[in-house]
């Protein structure tokens, strides 16, 4: 597989709300094997739903369906505006109204057929889900131990890990990669199933996977390429500029 480039990103990125505990500097878990491209030359733009409301801003809320702020709501409207000006054969959203709202206007905005599937929900936080970030993160430090001896599988809040949500969303990408035959792929979704599918089609051990960043409505851009998946742009606030 050829080195995975990122061109482009925008400013500092925001801080993850419920950040991970700290790793030690001689961390050597593994991340996954990079999953194999179908080598279609497929763009594959990878949406972040908008802000949510302030009642959520501090909570662990996972793949729960909570609204978005009016903020939010503008923000969506802005991104589909931007992909207007871009040819898009498959949009493919998420269920959960946050990324539904942004995978309906993408699809309006540039005629493009429009699915959703609940492979692309968020992660499951488990017995932690709806936690104010303070405590989430508590317990996170609490359960240390055992995160960093395999980030990719720790599900110690009893919910999904990192694993799990790749396994269930990359068919997803997979799939509307191969019926896009070779054009353009929008995916509307969530912060932790972007990082995931980032890093299990790119192989990231698991320092790079938490140091990858995708803010509300920003966008990642995947490349199926024939040597294997490249990460061409992240953290793309106006997704036109679709850079080579």
């Amino acid at each position: 597989m050829g080195t995975p480039a990122v061109l482009v990103h925008t400013g500092e990125f925001m801080r993850h709300p419920i950040p991970h505990p700290e790793f030690p500097p001689d961390l050597e878990a593994a991340g996954p094997a990079p999953a194999p491209s179908l080598g279609t030359g497929a763009r594959v733009w990878l949406v972040r739903h908008a802000e949510v409301h302030a009642d959520w801003s501090e909570r662990a809320y996972g793949d729960l369906d909570v609204p978005l702020s009016a903020q939010g709501e503008e923000q969506t409207r802005v991104m589909a505006r931007h992909f207007s000006r871009l040819s898009i054969a498959l949009v493919v959203a998420s269920p959960l109204a946050r990324a539904k709202a942004m995978g309906t206007a993408i699809a309006a905005a540039t005629g493009a057929a429009l699915e959703f599937d609940a492979g692309l929900k968020e992660v499951s936080r488990g017995n932690w889900q709806g936690l104010p970030t303070s405590e989430f993160r508590a317990r996170w430090q609490a359960d240390r131990t055992e995160f960093v001896r395999d980030p990719w599988r720790w599900k110690g809040h009893g919910g999904e890990s990192d694993a799990e949500l790749f396994a269930r969303a990359w068919p997803v990408l997979s799939s509307a990669v191969e019926r896009a035959r070779g054009g353009r792929v929008v995916l509307a979704s969530h912060y932790n199933l972007i990082r995931a599918l980032v890093s299990g089609g790119l192989g990231l051990n698991a320092k790079e996977s938490f140091a990858f960043k995708n803010r509300p409505a920003h966008a990642t851009l995947l490349v199926d390429a024939r040597d294997g998946w490249r990460l061409v742009a992240r953290d793309v606030p106006d997704p036109a500029l679709d850079l080579p």
